[in-house]
């Protein structure tokens, strides 16, 4: 199940209480707690667990930049276009975990983020996640940041043009 407690969670701390700007080319870390129901028989957290604790961290984000009032706003959505993830060490639960996230790219349709928990000073997993916001169609990044006030040009780190570029070469089945 969805854990639609943190993401409540999330909203009202952020009602409450105004964090200062933050850089949005930085990295931002967001701190939580893996529990019962993020843990698999092993017990360690479940790999796709590790998706929606990267999930709420770019929430968070959007929250803290400006973009999640925009998008409620515009009645546009946040989208995922594609993702590759590494696991590294096990995610243990009830262990204080580090979600960070950065921009690492944005081009005429995507924004491109790397996530990686941290527990205990070493990275568990690492994810680079392709994202875009939808409203009748694709909205460029660009015009998305400038709306919010932010003045980041369109930029890629080579590893993730590499990235995108062996991801849009795979073809897609025919049926």
């Amino acid at each position: 199940m969805y854990p639609y407690h943190r993401l409540l969670r999330l909203v009202v701390r952020h009602v409450l209480r105004r964090s200062d700007p933050i850089e949005p080319l930085a990295e931002h870390a967001w701190k939580v707690r893996p529990g019962l129901g993020d843990v698999d028989m092993y017990p360690e957290v479940n790999n796709g667990r590790h998706f929606v604790l990267f999930d709420l961290a770019r929430y968070e984000l959007a929250m803290r930049i400006g973009l999640f009032r925009w998008v409620r706003r515009t009645k546009s959505a946040f989208v995922v276009g594609g993702s590759t993830i590494r696991y590294r060490h096990r995610l243990r639960p009830w262990r204080r975990t580090e979600v960070k996230t950065r921009l690492v790219g944005m081009d005429e349709r995507f924004f491109y983020f790397q996530q990686r928990t941290v527990q205990q000073e070493r990275t568990c997993s690492m994810a680079l996640i392709r994202t875009g916001v939808r409203k009748n169609g694709v909205v460029p990044p660009v015009d998305v940041m400038s709306e919010i006030g932010l003045d980041v040009d369109p930029f890629m780190e080579p590893w993730v043009a590499e990235w995108n570029a062996w991801d849009d070469a795979k073809p897609w089945p025919e049926a």
